[in-house]
C-alpha cells in the first residue's frame, strides 16, 4: 500500500480505526522493508533450494526453480538445518527466545509458528505443482520419502520455538 497510495491518505485511515492501530503514530515517511521473497529483479534462492521472484516489490514472489523437479536429485538432497532456519529464512534462536522473553516482560504474546504452506505448498516449491500432482496420484513413494523429511524438519522447527519460549504458535 505504501508504495501504491499516498502515504497522508493512508496514515488518515490508519488513524481513523484506533482499534486496529492502537499504538499508531504518523511518520514523516514510510519506507517499506521487503523480504528475500518480495524484492523485484532478486531472485531468493531459499534454504530448500527453491527459487523465487517476484515482479513488482512488496508481492510474495513465486518459486520458478524446484529443486526435486527431478526425483533423481532426491538422492543427494537433504533438508536445511533447523538449527540456522525456519525453511524460509535465517533464524537467530537466540534472538527469537530474547523477543519472546522480552514479550513476556511487557505483558504480551509474541506469535511464533510455522509459514503459510509449511507442508503442502512446500511440496510444490520442491516439486512443481504438476508434478507433485502425478506423484500424489501415482502413490510414489519417493514422495512418502519427502513428506517424511519434511515432517522432521517441521517437528525440528516447533521444538526450537517451545525451547525459545513460544507460547503461541501458528500453523
Amino acid at each position: 500500500c505504501w508504495q501504491h497510495y499516498p502515504h497522508d491518505a493512508l496514515q488518515e485511515l490508519i488513524a481513523a480505526h484506533p482499534l486496529l492501530f492502537p499504538d499508531f503514530a504518523p511518520l514523516a515517511r514510510v519506507t517499506p522493508a521487503f523480504s528475500f521473497v518480495q524484492r523485484r529483479d532478486e531472485p531468493y534462492r531459499d534454504p530448500w533450494g527453491c527459487v523465487w521472484h517476484t515482479s513488482e516489490d512488496g508481492i510474495t514472489g513465486t518459486v520458478t526453480e524446484h529443486p526435486l523437479a527431478d526425483w533423481a536429485a532426491l538422492v543427494d538432497y537433504r533438508a536445511p538445518d533447523p538449527d540456522r532456519t525456519d525453511g524460509l529464512w535465517p533464524v537467530n534462536w537466540a534472538q527469537v527466545a530474547q523477543d519472546i522473553e522480552d514479550a513476556k516482560a511487557q505483558g504480551q504474546l509474541l506469535q511464533t509458528g510455522l509459514r503459510h504452506g509449511h507442508t503442502f505448498l512446500q511440496l510444490c516449491d520442491l516439486r512443481g505443482y504438476q508434478a507433485l500432482m502425478y506423484d500424489m496420484a501415482d502413490d510414489d513413494p519417493r514422495l512418502r520419502r519427502l513428506i517424511a523429511m519434511l515432517e522432521e524438519f517441521t517437528l525440528a522447527v516447533v521444538e526450537r520455538y517451545l525451547a525459545a519460549g513460544a507460547e503461541w504458535m501458528s500453523y
